[in-house]
């Protein structure tokens, strides 16, 4: 029997990164690949592969054998299911209310007693006040006021704070658009627009409320979402005291106050 013969009939399900070069190198052995027919993914064996596919399809066999909520995996519904019962250990210094979570208790505090919750740095710009999450971003802002290291777009002039910014603004002018989707053909300016746009093509959605269940492509939208279980609304108006979850929402709302 040859060589090439041996491979065909000795074929062995082996995990290519557990095994030495040379063990690899060997005419006995064959590596079978554990492919995601959906994304291309590859995993490291038929077990990974089975858990990974959930992603992609719609079944939820896991339920809630008191409400009868599905959910994807089961420690889903382990954790769904406290929600049911008296394991909660976290209660509310203020109104006593209890929580099975202290991300819960947390965001109950945030949104019902927010005299309680410690005042934090605000890093607020003082010329324009705007808002910035970090104290870096902050800075890299304040530049765009004082002219220090700032790159000028050769084509419209606007000033950007750093070189990163000035080629991803001057894709705006040329239309380059180098990140292209290998389903669709579709063309982004930025490689984690290609990524989020992938999510459409493989169902993947990787943020998901730990409250209710649902899922979302996005991490922003989630955030959103959360808000409605949470009551907090950050975007108020000021002509009618409304208070919404999302910027989109009030921008919404103001065109009422114009008609």
């Amino acid at each position: 029997m040859s060589s090439s013969e041996t491979r065909d009939t000795v074929e062995q399900e082996v995990n290519e990164q557990n095994l030495p070069e040379k063990q690899l190198n060997c005419p006995g052995f064959a590596v079978k690949r554990f492919t995601c027919e959906v994304c291309g993914r590859v995993c490291k064996s038929n077990k990974l592969l089975k858990r990974h596919a959930v992603k992609h399809n719609d079944d939820r066999p896991y339920a809630c054998d008191v409400c009868r909520k599905t959910f994807k995996r089961s420690y889903q519904v382990n954790k769904h299911k406290k929600i049911h019962t008296i394991d909660t250990p976290f209660t509310c210094d203020v109104c006593g209310q209890a929580f099975a979570y202290t991300r819960h208790l947390s965001s109950h505090k945030k949104a019902n007693h927010p005299e309680t919750q410690v005042t934090l740095q605000i890093n607020q710009c003082e010329t324009c006040g705007k808002i910035f999450a970090h104290k870096n971003s902050l800075a890299l802002h304040i530049k765009s006021h004082t002219g220090t290291n700032i790159c000028i777009c050769d084509i419209c002039g606007k000033s950007l704070t750093n070189k990163e910014h000035l080629k991803f603004h001057r894709r705006i002018h040329t239309g380059e658009k180098p990140n292209v989707c290998d389903v669709c053909g579709k063309a982004f300016s930025k490689r984690c627009n290609l990524k989020l746009h992938l999510r459409t093509h493989t169902g993947e959605r990787p943020y998901t409320c730990e409250t209710c269940g649902k899922s979302f492509t996005q991490r922003s939208t989630l955030v959103i979402h959360k808000r409605y279980h949470t009551g907090q609304r950050p975007y108020w108006c000021q002509l009618c005291n409304k208070g919404f979850v999302c910027k989109a929402l009030l921008n919404a709302h103001h065109k009422v106050h114009c008609l």
